[in-house]
């Protein structure tokens, strides 16, 4: 019975097997469909991904074109690629049939054996398959019918044709696929020339591009990383083949002793830059992983459709409009001479756009010079054989405007002279650069003049983090200056500051010290200077923003966190990892903690700098005291005073820089000298030396005293003096005497103090003002307590928090590392450096991050694409909408991750600050250029022309090498009423040489308002066309109150200020109705009390509680 039950069971097998062996003998041989055929695979390694812009529809690029297939035979492979391949993903591969059954067996016992998938068991001839009839998943069928190809290939095709095919479909970045694109991408050969070395790591680096790929990267730590990894795939390459025989040993310790000779080539033509970012956003980790669970393990021959956030229209206008104001800059600083405008065009290589289309930028010659002054015509034929247009003398206005600012100053007005001028520059034959005004109906081109410019620049528009346009330079390609370009942004992010100053518990209607100063941290003394002439020793920090004041920012940021209570500033250093660490509950040992703060931020705390945390103490103490006494005059000067730890090497540093320099400065360095000199004498130290030398002085008048402290032979170094203006007397070094001040002669000062009984004598020193500053009986108030602050602190350890959070260069500290975190959290990942010059914007930073920066100082929300942990991605995901199959089935959308990182209260201030800025300050030029039209009465009648509530910030670079000006165009409210926040585009722009040179010409000086803000505003006007706000809005009451920015209730007041003062509150009180957009007022938060004064509201809400904060 047992017998007979196997035998049945034998030819049920036997048959299945056959019935097997026919259908794949059926599908393999008889019929293997269409497919396989040579034709089909030619086709799909020939396919083309399309790139969209959002529409879906309108076509943006291609990828990989004809430029990025270099296509190779199996006789132009290297012997070394083929067996670095073989050894590396399938040593059985000339000798098994398509799949390989030791080679699955193998696979899966190291599998077990490590717990986790460490091998695959597919062979070349199934990754072949998979990559080019595309495995749709990872289910048993989809891999049974990757089998069933495998045998295909491998019966109709011979074993060095499958792999010509392999080598001309594996992946390559960005920039291709196959062996011929890889040889020259990586190492600029043919695939023919390709070395042992080079093989090696090609083969290695099929299946992971990216992860060996150094050339995309973004950092030079991430590029070396990529290095080490392709060194060490490299080694297990060789050691394979070393072990097949395929290399001996001498050969292999010779290889893997080399270095990878990495030299990256040019692979076909230059993307546009928004294909160039596109590249890189299909070259990411992240996305190659997505597209590899639909089966897609290669972008090039997969016929998907790459749909982007990219507006067409915006794009274009974005591009056109930075080209034009590059154009219009370059003259006002270089001028336009006909010998070096043809020279320079001779040597260009560049073709310009390839169509006649209205805003095109396009090369030609001057043909012909018809009529003269403003009857003038210039016909220019265009390069490419693409027709003829007409300079006229409209298309020559902006050259001629911009060449008389460059020929006399920047306030010159066009003549006729200056249109001469510049004709005199044109000559029939010579070359030109032009754009397209308009086409005519006879498709005549009306064309302005430009020039072609040295000076450079970048623009960009976000939409909740998606990047909708963007233009990074003159010639659309190559190098993408908005997104890469590392660049000083000047006082744009003074807002920055204002923002953490707000979340630390500052008002915006606080007054900050804005006279000239020093700043010192570290032991080094820093002198901002303003960049324009400011009448206001305070100002509030909202029109610190209106007047981009450089010395009020400064100071702000010198008492970042003056506000903070003791537990506040403690919990800001314990999130910044300034305080002790507590570790499983354990605080930090005290010696450890000294050790960093002291090592790791050289800070090193000694008597002298516990005597300047005790001088501190003490002016915060005496505050009380002094205001009791009816002193407020004496404790502001108190309060002004500076410690002055090392102030008098300041001064002979500066001394002997004068010495040294005196014949090359000119007189305005010298002035700048001297008031930085004065500067350093307001200071306690040097007080408390002139009061000790008053004493002796004293002592040696009195008759009880030791005269012999008196040499009436030796060089007076100090007196009493009094001054002929305010009948004031002082005592002073000689040196630091006013003109104004008379010495007073010891005879006369002994007589008039002989007169005096003990007590008026005492009231008379009492009121002498050391170095005509501060009087004897202030200061002697303040050095008393000083002493007794003293004597507290030195009871404590000088490293315990306690006394460091007492420490000025500490508190300091504390408040820039809190900038540079919140710089990280608002997205920026270019590294900031911690200094005092952070709010005039020294850090270098890319227009992509500055713009993101500022559409988070608006809507408090920081968004981000795709793995929040692959450094690769946030960037370039930023610009890819989605991925689909040829079907639409969408492949892949980055996920977006939205970060709430200011809050409510500190976003409503901060918008209302970069509003002022628009309407009365550097950026006027906004609110003036750009306008809505609104038709009324479903239009009929003349149509509304209203200004816009814009939010933003000028941004001038130190020595005027960079201009920019970032912004925010608030969205439509759903009813079409009014404007909001959200929905809104942050809009960046920045201009400046690559090369860092000054924009400099006489007078003119290319400031965020004169170089970036006119692109801004053309950008910003294009928006509102493109995004039809006009035809949006609803014309009832427009026509009376205008347009204005609603805000949520948060209880915010708009209080009127005086402009004349500086932004300070009008006193009493006076709230403004919000409709009034032009009545100077500040919005902010507090309360009116009952006699009409204000009282500033104040929070602390960091970064890192906004979810939760008020």
């Amino acid at each position: 019975m047992l017998k007979k039950f196997f035998l049945f069971f034998s030819t049920l097998a036997i048959i299945a097997a056959i019935f097997v062996a026919g259908g794949l003998y059926y599908l393999v041989v008889v019929e293997p469909g269409d497919e396989i055929k040579i034709e089909n695979i030619r086709r799909i390694l020939g396919k083309e991904s399309h790139v969209f812009y959002s529409d879906g529809k309108t076509r943006l690029g291609v990828f990989f074109d004809k430029a990025h297939r270099q296509y190779v035979t199996y006789s132009q492979i290297p012997d070394d690629f083929v067996n670095a391949l073989v050894a590396s993903e399938d040593d059985r591969f000339f000798s098994h049939f398509g799949f390989d059954i030791v080679g699955i067996a193998r696979a899966m016992v190291k599998n077990i054996a490590a717990g986790r998938i460490v091998q695959g068991g597919s062979t070349l001839t199934q990754q072949t398959a998979k990559n080019l009839f595309k495995r749709t998943d990872r289910s048993l069928e989809a891999k049974l019918k990757e089998l069933l190809f495998a045998l295909r290939l491998e019966y109709r095709y011979s074993k060095e044709q499958i792999f010509e095919f392999y080598a001309n479909q594996f992946y390559v970045s960005g920039n291709g696929h196959g062996l011929g694109v890889a040889a020259r991408y990586y190492f600029d050969k043919k695939s023919s020339e390709l070395s042992l070395v080079e093989s090696a790591f090609i083969a290695g680096s099929v299946k992971r591009p990216n992860y060996y790929n150094p050339f995309i990267k973004k950092s030079k730590k991430a590029a070396d990383l990529a290095r080490q990894r392709a060194k060490i795939r490299l080694r297990y390459v060789l050691g394979k083949m070393r072990t097949l025989g395929m290399i001996d040993n001498y050969t292999y310790n010779q290889a893997v002793s080399s270095q990878i000779p990495f030299k990256q080539g040019k692979v076909g033509f230059s993307l546009d830059y928004a294909m160039e970012m596109i590249k890189d956003a299909v070259s990411s980790t992240e996305v190659l992983n997505s597209l590899a669970v639909h089966g897609i393990t290669n972008v090039a021959t997969s016929g998907v459709k790459v749909i982007t956030t990219v507006d067409r229209d915006l794009q274009e206008k974005i591009l056109s409009v930075l080209r034009g104001e590059l154009s219009r800059l370059d003259v006002r600083l270089r001028g336009y001479t006909r010998v070096e405008v043809q020279r320079e065009l001779e040597e260009l290589n560049y073709k310009g756009d390839s169509r006649l289309i209205e805003d095109a930028f396009l090369f030609g010659k001057i043909k012909k010079i018809d009529g003269k002054e403003k009857d003038v015509k210039l016909h220019v034929e265009f390069d490419r054989k693409i027709g003829m247009g007409i300079i006229d003398y409209k298309g020559l206005k902006k050259m001629v405007t911009a060449l008389a600012k460059y020929n006399k100053n920047r306030w010159s007005e066009p003549e006729k002279k200056d249109l001469d001028d510049l004709l005199t520059e044109l000559k029939v034959g010579d070359r030109v650069w032009v754009s397209v005004r308009s086409l005519q109906e006879n498709k005549t081109a009306l064309l302005n003049l430009e020039k072609y410019p040295k000076v450079q620049g970048g623009a960009i528009v976000l939409k909740n983090g998606r990047i909708k346009g963007m233009a990074g330079g003159t010639e659309n390609r190559f190098y993408n200056r908005a997104v890469y370009a590392k660049r000083t942004m000047g006082s744009a992010f003074k807002p920055f500051v204002f923002t953490a100053a707000l979340q630390l518990g500052w008002n915006s209607s606080d007054l900050l010290k804005n006279s000239r100063d020093v700043f010192v941290y570290h032991d080094r003394p820093y002198f901002p200077r303003p960049d324009h002439r400011s009448p206001f020793r305070e100002v509030s920090m909202s029109w610190a923003g209106v007047h981009s004041e450089n010395v009020a920012s400064v100071w702000l940021l010198s008492h970042l966190c003056d506000h903070l209570n003791p537990a506040q500033f403690q919990e800001v250093a314990r999130r910044l990892d300034l305080a002790p660490r507590v570790v499983d509950g354990e605080e930090e040992p005290y010696r450890t903690y000294r050790d960093r703060i002291r090592d790791r931020f050289g800070l090193v705390v000694d008597r002298d700098v516990l005597l300047g945390a005790a001088f501190r103490e003490a002016v915060m103490n005496l505050e009380t005291d002094f205001i009791f006494d009816g002193m407020l005059t004496e404790y502001k000067i108190i309060k002004g005073l500076h410690f002055g730890l090392h102030f008098e090497k300041f001064y002979e540093d500066l001394k002997q820089e004068l010495i040294e320099k005196e014949q090359s400065l000119h007189d305005y360095e010298k002035k700048e000298i001297a008031l930085r000199q004065k500067l350093l004498q307001n200071s306690y130290l040097l007080l408390a030396a002139v009061r000790e030398e008053m004493r002796n002085y004293i002592r040696t008048l009195d008759p009880g005293g030791d005269v012999r402290d008196y040499d009436p032979f030796a060089e007076q170094t100090n007196a009493f003096f009094l001054n002929d203006l305010t009948g004031e007397v002082s005592f002073s070094r000689m040196e630091n005497a006013s003109e104004q001040d008379r010495p007073i002669s010891r005879e006369k000062l002994l007589s008039y103090l002989a007169r005096l009984d003990n007590r008026s004598r005492h009231e008379f020193l009492e009121k002498v003002k050391l170095n005509g500053l501060l009087n004897v009986g202030a200061f002697d108030t303040l050095q008393e307590q000083v002493k007794r602050e003293y004597e507290k602190l030195k009871k404590g350890l000088p490293y315990s928090f306690a006394t460091l959070s007492k420490v000025k260069d500490f508190r300091i500290m504390v408040g820039l590392h809190y900038l540079v975190r919140m710089g990280e959290e608002l997205g920026i990942k270019s590294k900031l450096e911690p200094v005092l010059s952070f709010p005039l914007g020294s850090n270098v930073v890319t227009l992509l991050e500055t713009t993101r920066m500022y559409e988070a100082l608006v809507s408090g929300m920081v968004t981000n694409f795709g793995d929040e942990n692959d450094e690769e991605s946030s960037e370039s995901l930023a610009i890819l909408d989605r991925i689909e199959s040829e079907d639409g089935k969408i492949l892949y959308r980055p996920a977006m991750h939205e970060k709430t990182v200011i809050d409510t209260k500190t976003r409503l201030s901060i918008g209302h600050i970069l509003e002022n800025i628009v309407k009365f300050g550097t950026g006027k030029r906004a609110d003036k250029t750009v306008r809505l039209s609104v038709k009324e009465n479903e239009g009929e009648g003349p149509a509304l022309d209203l200004a816009i509530p814009l939010l933003g910030k000028t941004g001038t670079a130190n020595r005027y090498t960079n201009a920019s000006f970032f912004g925010y165009l608030p969205g439509l409210s759903m009813k079409g009423e009014d404007l909001t926040i959200d929905g809104g585009f942050a809009v960046g722009v920045y201009v400046g040489f690559d090369d860092n040179k000054p924009m400099r010409r006489k007078s003119s000086r290319i400031t965020g308002s004169a170089g970036a803000l006119p692109a801004w505003c053309k950008i910003v006007n294009s928006l509102l066309l493109n995004e039809k706000y006009g035809s949006r809005l609803d014309p009832v009451d427009l026509s009376f109150y205008g347009l204005v920015l609603k805000r949520d209730p948060q209880g915010q007041m708009n209080l009127a200020v005086d402009p004349d003062q500086g932004g300070k509150l009008v006193e009493p009180v006076k709230e403004v109705d919000e409709l009034l957009r032009y009545q100077p007022a500040i919005m902010t938060f507090g309360r009116k009390n009952d006699v009409g004064q204000f009282e500033p509201g104040r929070y602390y809400v960091p970064f890192w509680d906004t979810e939760t904060g008020r």
